[in-house]
């Protein structure tokens, strides 16, 4: 009867450890969502866009670590035309209303 009590604390230990773990992993998960999305709020109330940053890995050496892709890797060239630009700014205008 010691042996079969002995197995159930245990069993219910382990069960409590496991769901407490599962516990903090839900929260890490939420808590890191909770953060890109305050991220993404304050970079979007700044007027700028947010990075995405894209990391790639050389599939010949998967354990050489996360690179960031070069300017190379990102596509096709797109040429654009030229235009001339004054060496005087342009006064601003503040229009008084």
């Amino acid at each position: 009867m010691l042996i079969f009590i002995q197995r159930f604390i245990s069993a219910v230990l382990r069960l409590l450890l496991v769901a407490a773990g599962l516990v903090f992993a839900a929260c890490l998960l939420v808590a890191g969502l909770v953060l890109t999305l305050l991220l993404l709020g304050w970079s979007l109330l700044r007027g700028r866009r947010p990075r995405i940053v894209r990391f790639r890995v050389d599939p010949r050496s998967p354990f050489a670590g996360m690179r960031r892709g070069s300017a190379e890797a990102q596509g096709e060239v797109v040429d654009v035309e030229a235009r001339e630009v004054p060496d005087v700014p342009q006064q601003l205008r503040h229009d008084k209303s």
